[in-house]
């Protein structure tokens, strides 16, 4: 039986039987395994890591990336970094080669589900340390004392509009923190400043992105920057003090599955002090360029 298509006046009321994605990965046998997280089989690939640095180095070059307060990062556990993000993950890019520079280790992206939905997209993220940003992976990835990065905004804090720079999208997304506490680890904010400057968002199409990815928060924005690339603001990444959910809220692992409402005023003051974080940081730049 093939699913109906329902196409009506309104743009933002369509929605594609199936993504592309999907079909893609059923024709072409998509395997599970990819940006699964096992402590016993890192998929991580040490040579690639090297390889990625070399190409990525121009990224950070480009942008004159810092990243300040690195020195926090717990050195003998793992821990769970929440931040601001921009389109198409150019500040991940930035961050990770940069930190991994400093600091000889890499910060583990918790990806999108839809980038494991083809098999070589999702073991070529694998190899670079990206795993499948599910709640089972994400704890046995921060147990094993791994660093890890995730965006509670997730594309709607990816793909807003230049009239949103700089405003995190949290809203309700509170999977970090049932994670953070499920791996009795502390929640590290950053704030990446020059990120939302690279390029000016005129917009969102309503076609390609839900195509692709089977869901209207997929739209792809409109953009303009210098020319095809993006404006070379600079991006400074400001690492913040952990937070210990245990000695600070009296959580642990026990809370992981607590209800929402019990969570909620934990979450709506992390988000709180992100934003906090992001904003008096831009009030103290000079200039978008240094």
């Amino acid at each position: 039986m093939t699913r109906s298509c329902h196409v009506s006046d309104d743009p933002n009321t369509f929605d594609p039987p199936r993504s592309l994605l999907d079909s893609l990965a059923e024709a072409t046998g998509g395997d599970l395994t990819a940006g699964s997280f096992d402590p016993n089989n890192d998929q991580l690939d040490p040579e690639m890591l090297q390889v990625l640095k070399w190409y990525l180095l121009p990224v950070t070059r480009y942008f004159r990336t810092e990243v300040l307060g690195a020195h926090l990062l717990p050195r003998d556990r793992g821990c769970l970094c929440v931040s601001n993000h921009a389109i198409f993950g150019i500040d991940s890019a930035a961050l990770l080669t940069q930190t991994y520079m400093q600091t000889g280790r890499m910060l583990r992206a918790l990806g999108e589900h839809v980038l494991f939905k083809l098999p070589q997209l999702g073991q070529f993220f694998a190899r670079f340390g990206v795993v499948d940003g599910n709640r089972d992976n994400a704890v046995r990835l921060l147990q094993a004392g791994e660093w890890a990065i995730c965006y509670p905004g997730g594309t709607r804090d990816s793909l807003k509009e230049s009239h949103e720079r700089y405003q995190l999208k949290w809203h309700n997304r509170m999977g970090y923190l049932r994670c953070a506490l499920a791996a009795d680890v502390p929640i590290v904010p950053i704030a990446g400043i020059g990120i939302d400057d690279a390029f000016v968002t005129l917009g969102r199409e309503r076609l390609l992105g839900r195509t692709l990815f089977g869901s209207a928060r997929y739209d792809l924005p409109i953009f303009v920057g210098l020319g095809a690339l993006p404006m070379p603001v600079k991006f400074t990444f400001y690492i913040d003090r952990p937070i210990d959910l245990r000695a600070r809220y009296g959580l642990g692992p026990e809370h992981a599955d607590a209800p929402a409402n019990e969570l909620l005023p934990v979450h709506t003051e992390i988000w709180s002090h992100t934003q906090k974080l992001i904003r008096g940081h831009l009030k103290r730049r000079v200039s978008r360029f240094f």
